[in-house]
């Protein structure tokens, strides 16, 4: 089983957050909607457990970070390097500010 952890700061309100939060999960679900069976929120809606096909994925924020947890089983082999990649790439994208364009 290979667990990867990862933090990132969001720079945003608890409430946006939380809708990052959501968004994220959408993406994640149409990505990956095969692999997913279950979602199961927090009645706050701060964080968020996705599993199925031996993987599990917890996501939550506070008010400074979100905080991804991801256990993937060794049989995924090369596939769960692209998995991780493409988790940290969604979370990334929803959670770090960008500068405004010029």
């Amino acid at each position: 089983m290979s667990l990867i952890n990862l933090s990132v700061k969001h720079g945003r309100s608890l409430e946006d957050a939380r809708q990052q939060l959501d968004k994220t999960v959408q993406e994640l679900t149409q990505r990956f909607g095969s692999f997913i069976q279950q979602v199961q929120w927090s009645p706050d809606r701060t964080g968020v457990k996705l599993t199925g096909s031996g993987v599990t994925c917890d996501a939550r924020v506070d008010a400074q970070d979100v905080h991804v947890r991801v256990e993937l089983p060794a049989l995924l082999g090369m596939f769960s390097q692209q998995l991780v990649g493409n988790i940290k790439e969604i979370v990334n994208q929803n959670f770090t500010k960008q500068l405004p364009a010029k």
